[in-house]
């Protein structure tokens, strides 16, 4: 026992013995340092690739919210229009996206989420997922070349009945369906439904549609001219009972019943609901003739007309157009989305104002679909 412990003891205070311990000691610790770092390193590696193909999941994401925006207004291989939805998804094998596009929500106002999912697969060791969730509300895109150019369009049905005058081209994007006479001194009648009068199955033609919210705020700012104050705002219903001429932009967030002599002169009446213009209590005068906005009456809800309108200028209803009175333009035009003219019941005459072909109005275009919200979710 006593050899053994001086051995020990022996090889202790041998230098050789010592500097083997002290490089087995280095030796050790190095390799668990490098052994460390590697492992730091490699997780370095994941999380910067992690990183970078989080980044580029949340790319692939919004650009495939772009991509769903620009099928919906633009593209021609979207059969459904403003309407699509479904999956739209794109991108390649290892790096794409998926946009789910929500119907549409009526509001009001209308509005569409789109939902689009980004992702990057890691090459089986890990997926990157990013998510943007945008909400869409439907806008007007102005249009350089969308015109007023026919007497009168429809943008579903068109009914004709009793004796009606025309003085250039009327198309109705549904069904025409005349069941009266019809003077047509010239221009042709088409419809992209089916028509017992003039030629069926035709194209589709566009609508010009009203930027609501510009015309609301030029009725805002009023200022006077030679005496007359031009432009107003009305919040709520409004009825015209007493004798007036307007001058401007009269905006009415209501209906407007129009139940007296009313002379437009160089003006526009937009109404977010209805305009009825009653029988036998004054006629509409619409003295647009040097205006260079030739919109007159303008309605997102129906327009009836039981009384008396004449003069220039464009009748434009969102809903369905009733006549039921006299109405005699002598240099305009009507767009409805349906309409229905009872020329039996009073008279309609409608001569085409041929310089509309050339105006593309202020505050008109197509509907499109606009982002007004983006989020991460």
């Amino acid at each position: 026992m006593k050899k053994k412990n001086i051995k020990i003891k022996d090889l202790l205070s041998n230098q050789k013995g010592a500097a083997l311990v002290t490089v087995l000691i280095f030796i050790f610790l190095m390799v668990t340092f490098v052994v460390g770092l590697m492992a730091m390193t490699s997780n370095d590696i994941k999380l910067s690739s992690m990183q970078r193909d989080s980044t580029k999941a949340f790319y692939q994401a919004d650009g495939g919210i772009e991509k769903a925006i620009w099928y919906l207004n633009s593209s021609e291989a979207n059969t459904a229009g403003l309407n699509f939805h479904g999956s739209l998804p794109g991108g390649t094998a290892t790096e794409f996206y998926n946009v789910v596009i929500s119907d549409i929500d009526p509001g009001p106002p209308e509005t569409k989420t789109l939902t689009s999912t980004g992702t990057i697969e890691g090459g089986g060791k890990y997926t990157q997922d990013r998510v943007v969730e945008v909400k869409l509300i439907k806008g007007i895109k102005r249009s350089p070349n969308l015109t007023y150019d026919y007497a009168v369009l429809t943008d579903g049905n068109m009914e004709l009945d009793g004796g009606i005058t025309f003085h250039g081209n009327i198309h109705s994007n549904g069904d025409l369906t005349n069941n009266g006479t019809i003077n047509m001194e010239y221009g042709s009648a088409t419809a992209t439904g089916n028509t017992n009068y003039g030629t069926g199955n035709q194209p589709y033609q566009e609508f010009p549609h009203i930027y609501w919210d510009y015309y609301e705020d030029i009725s805002m700012t009023q200022y006077i001219i030679d005496g007359n104050t031009y432009n107003n705002y009305y919040s709520g219903d409004v009825t015209f009972d007493a004798p007036d001429t307007l001058y401007g932009v009269h905006f009415i967030d209501g209906n407007v019943t129009i139940a007296t002599d009313l002379i437009l002169h160089d003006a526009v009446i937009l109404a977010t609901g209805y305009i009825w213009v009653k029988g036998g209590l004054g006629d509409v005068t619409l003295d647009n003739g040097d205006s260079p906005n030739p919109l007159s009456l303008v309605a997102k809800d129906y327009i009836r007309i039981d009384g008396n309108v004449h003069g220039e200028g464009i009748i434009q209803t969102e809903s369905t157009f009733t006549l039921n009175g006299n109405v005699n333009i002598q240099k305009g035009a009507i767009y409805a989305n349906d309409g229905v003219f009872h020329g039996g019941g009073g008279s309609m005459n409608v001569y085409y104002d041929t310089d509309l072909a050339d105006i593309v109005v202020p505050g008109t275009g197509i509907p499109v679909w606009v982002k007004i919200s983006w989020r991460e979710i």
